[in-house]
């Protein structure tokens, strides 16, 4: 959030003392506003989940340089990751999830396509 309003830098980021202070939480609170956002998908994208044991072991030119070598096997390139981040320290639990958009998936929208939808 500080990145995102402009406060620190990545390179601040990365050493600052709150780098890990939670600032939303489930259970803390009776309602909790979820972050989300839209983004354009296509077939090959690879979107990486990760827990910040990996993002703060690991630069994110190495992980961005490993996705690239290894992305075609998800499960090979998921161990490697976790694998970096202990080789280099391994101070925090390591988590580790990619998902490949295989293909389009588009729903198709009108009343026409619900029709179609009807008979496949």
């Amino acid at each position: 959030e500080q990145i995102d309003s402009g406060m620190i830098t990545k390179e601040q980021a990365r050493v600052s003392q709150n780098k890990n202070l939670v600032t939303r939480a489930l259970g803390v609170d009776p309602e909790v506003q979820p972050e989300i956002h839209d983004y354009p998908v296509q077939p090959g994208d690879c979107y990486l989940l990760c827990s910040d044991g990996l993002n703060d072991m690991v630069d994110d030119e190495e992980i961005s340089m490993t996705l690239a070598a290894l992305g075609s096997n998800l499960e090979l390139c998921a161990g490697q990751l976790v694998q970096m981040a202990n080789d280099n320290g391994g101070r925090d639990n390591v988590s580790v999830i990619l998902v490949k958009v295989k293909g389009d998936f588009a729903e198709a929208r009108g009343w026409w396509a619900r029709i179609r939808a009807w008979f496949k």
